[in-house]
Formats: structure tokens, C-alpha cells, sequence
């Protein structure tokens, strides 16, 4: 997303894209850049829509850090199928909904750096 311009999109879908980083080496470090990236291009007031496996609890760290500046709602998706807690469990995903306030664009200038240093540090 590097060569698109800022404040450019209404809307930004991820399918399970967290997921897939969190997977890899340097998880934190490549989730904060993709979510700082995800932010910067969206409009003040676009949304970005990010469906996933990871509960709240796993995943609202990485929304909510100090250079983000999302209002952030949470919504489950059952598998009507799925039956037993096991299987509703496995074949869950969360819908994260988040709107870019209008100071977005300050507050990442402001803390992106250091959000990233505590990052590199914990990796």
C-alpha cells in the first residue's frame, strides 16, 4: 500500500490477514505495519473491516495500539452448521469494524516510532 496516497479509501477489507501475519517471524512488528499502512490510506471516517479467527481478547492489542486512532466494533459470526461449543468455537470468525477518527493521521505521526521500538524490543 506504500505507493497509495494518503487519506485515499472509503473502505479496506482483510480477510484474515492478521491472522496470517501472526503467524510468521516478527508477527507484532509486520501487523503494526500493515494496521499503520491500513490507517494512512483510509479516509477520516473510512472504514476498515477486518474478519478473522482471533477472539478480542488475541486481537484488540493489535487494533488498539497508541498510533491507531480507530472506534472499534466487535461482531460474531456463528456457523449455523456448528452444533456443539467445540464446533462453534472452531468455526467462529470476529468482524472488527473500525472507523478512522479524524486525528488518525496526528496521532500515528506521534507514536508510530515508539510503538515500534517497544515492539522490536519484545521480538
Amino acid at each position: 500500500m506504500k505507493g497509495l496516497k494518503d487519506n485515499t479509501f472509503d473502505f479496506v477489507f482483510d480477510k484474515s490477514t492478521i491472522d496470517a501475519l501472526l503467524c510468521g517471524e516478527n508477527s507484532f512488528v509486520n501487523v503494526a505495519k500493515m494496521l499503520k499502512e491500513t490507517q494512512r490510506v483510509l479516509k477520516p471516517g473510512g472504514n476498515y473491516f477486518a474478519v478473522s479467527y482471533g477472539k478480542p481478547e488475541s486481537r484488540s492489542f493489535h487494533l488498539e495500539q497508541a498510533f491507531l486512532s480507530f472506534d472499534i466494533r466487535e461482531f460474531v459470526m456463528y456457523d449455523e452448521a456448528a452444533v456443539t461449543s467445540k464446533e462453534k468455537e472452531e468455526k467462529t470468525h470476529y468482524v472488527y469494524v473500525c472507523t478512522k477518527r479524524p486525528d488518525a493521521d496526528q496521532i500515528m505521526t506521534a507514536n508510530f516510532e515508539k510503538v515500534m521500538n517497544e515492539l522490536l524490543k519484545q521480538e
